[in-house]
This record gives C-alpha cells, sequence and structure tokens, in this order.
C-alpha cells in the first residue's frame, strides 16, 4: 500500500476553480463576475468538495482503497454536494452561516472516512500537516475526476491526467520523506511548476481547447 499525502481540514486557498462546466462565459458576464463580490463560505465548500473528491481519486490510484470503498466514499462526496446547493437554493443563492456549519461538519467527517478507509482503519491525526503542495495536489485531482462525471474529460483522458497527478503526490511524498520533513523552497518551486502545467491541461483537455503558440 502506497502512501499518499493526506489534506484533512482544508485551508482556502486561492486554487482553480473545478472547471466542470464547457461554456464559455460571455465578455458581459466576465465583467458582471468580476465586479459581484466572492462569497468566501461557498467558495470554502465547493473547494473542500473538490479537494475531498481528489483525495480519493489519488488514494484509489495507490491502491489503498477497495473498489466498493471508492464507491461509497464518492457517494458521500455527491451527497454533500447536492446538499450544498439545496441549502444555497434555499438560502438565496449562498450558504447561511448554519447551513455552512452543517455541510463543513459533513465535510469534516468524511475527511476522517477518507483517511480511515486508507490507513486501514486508522484514526485520522488529530493535527495534520498539510503542505500547500498538497493541498493543490487534492484539488486538482477532484477536478479531473469532476470533469470525467460532467461528461468533459472521456476515461482515457481522465485516467491519464489523474496518473500525471499521482506521479507529483508520489514525488512530493519522496521529497517529504527524503527531507524529513516539508519540502525545501527549491522543491515546493519545482512542484508548483509542474502543478501548474498539469493544472493548464486539465483546463485545455476539458475545454477541447488548443494550447496557445
Amino acid at each position: 500500500m502506497s502512501t499518499v499525502t493526506n489534506v484533512g481540514s482544508f485551508a482556502l486557498q486561492a486554487y482553480p476553480s473545478p472547471f466542470v462546466s464547457k461554456k464559455p462565459a460571455s465578455p458581459a458576464e466576465s465583467a458582471t463576475s468580476a465586479a459581484e463580490p466572492v462569497d468566501q463560505v461557498d467558495i470554502h465548500a465547493t473547494l473542500r468538495d473538490t479537494s475531498e473528491t481528489g483525495r480519493i481519486a489519488l488514494n484509489t490510484a495507490a491502491g489503498n482503497l477497495t473498489g466498493d470503498q471508492t464507491a461509497q466514499l464518492y457517494q458521500q462526496v455527491g451527497s454533500i454536494q447536492s446538499q450544498i446547493e439545496a441549502d444555497k437554493q434555499a438560502d438565496g443563492g449562498s450558504l447561511s452561516s448554519q447551513d455552512a456549519q452543517t455541510i463543513n461538519q459533513l465535510q469534516s467527517q468524511l475527511s476522517a472516512t477518507i483517511y480511515s478507509d486508507a490507513h486501514n482503519g486508522a484514526a485520522p491525526p488529530s493535527d495534520p500537516t498539510q503542505s500547500g503542495a498538497a493541498q493543490r495536489e487534492a484539488l486538482q485531482a477532484g477536478r479531473i475526476q469532476l470533469n470525467e462525471q460532467a461528461g468533459n474529460l472521456g476515461s482515457s483522458q481522465a485516467q491519464q491526467l489523474m496518473q500525471q497527478q499521482y506521479s507529483i503526490d508520489r514525488q512530493i511524498a519522496t521529497d517529504t520523506q527524503a527531507n524529513g520533513g516539508p519540502l525545501t523552497q527549491a522543491q515546493a518551486q519545482q512542484i508548483n511548476q509542474l502543478q501548474d502545467q498539469a493544472s493548464t491541461q486539465i483546463y485545455q483537455t476539458a475545454h477541447n481547447a488548443t494550447p496557445a503558440t
């Protein structure tokens, strides 16, 4: 069994969105979106959901989860996603503080279950160490999984992109183990470059885009 970097309680960072829609925004829509205030509560819930999806995908690729465990965990993710959308609609478009707290509790429970299932029933650490590289890795794996679910990626495309993410995850784990602690600045920069390249490839593949020349 391989050890996959664990991402537990998610810390909000400015990572790309899951990109599950192929519909391009019009100039007017883009201008409106840029002018509108961003609801940090909604972003936190959505990004954490994407992160949990990525953790499941990475642990499945590493052989840490059985098929049944993977299916059950994805079902829980889908249930939380549906709850977020239902609550936002009921709350007038944005999660209320109470609903956000409930969603956060559900996501924390799911996070603990992912860790336990991937570590043969072990309890998750009370204060897991999480690097920005590991958090981003889980998010990008989640983007791949969600785009495949949305029909934006074929199974072979998703598999190829996920293998790329798994290779980066292995590099993070190898560097961390060799250091006996966090990534060095040079290693973090190298990982960030690999993640930037992978992020662009995920977007272009999911949107049938041609790389700029």
